[in-house]
């Protein structure tokens, strides 16, 4: 009797090992599938977005409908893969006008930066330091020779 018993709890101890390696294998491969989705939906609407916020900056008020097409069906995926708190600063965003053109409009931009990198497992105050606002919102590096130039041609005309 003992031998059939020990026996049994082998097999049933290999079938609970089995299910449950399955399980967390399986727990895994959707987590690893749902960070690359969102930080694909994540890189495809900040794209977007700057693009569309370029071609504003310089003047241009038709959109074109392959871009706001892309960046709907970015703001799409990120809806239904990003989490709460993503979504809901995407939301704060696009309802404060998503057209960076206003104060209000860059800071809800800035904390929807911060709440993507959140999501994707960044510490929140570990870019504090890093001047986030200048990076994401200066035009041109102070060091960029555009205007140089510009003012170089002037003088010599």
């Amino acid at each position: 009797m003992p031998a059939v018993f020990a026996t049994v709890l082998s097999l049933a101890s290999a079938v609970v090992v089995a299910f449950l390696a399955h399980w967390l294998a399986d727990r895994r491969t959707r987590g690893s599938e749902l960070a690359t989705m969102r930080l694909k939906a994540y890189g495809d609407f900040l794209q977007a977005a700057s693009r569309l916020v370029a071609a504003r900056r310089l003047g241009r008020k038709n959109d074109e409908l392959e871009e706001l097409a892309a960046l709907n069906d970015a703001k799409a995926r990120i809806c239904v893969c990003a989490e709460a708190t993503v979504v809901e600063a995407l939301a704060e965003f696009w309802l404060a006008g998503g057209t960076l053109e206003r104060e209000q409009e860059i800071l809800a931009f800035k904390r929807l930066c911060v709440a993507m990198r959140e999501s994707l497992g960044n510490r929140r105050n570990d870019i504090a330091m890093l001047r986030l606002s200048d990076t994401l919102f200066r035009l041109e590096p102070s060091v960029f020779s555009f205007r140089a130039d510009r003012m170089g041609n002037a003088a010599t005309d």
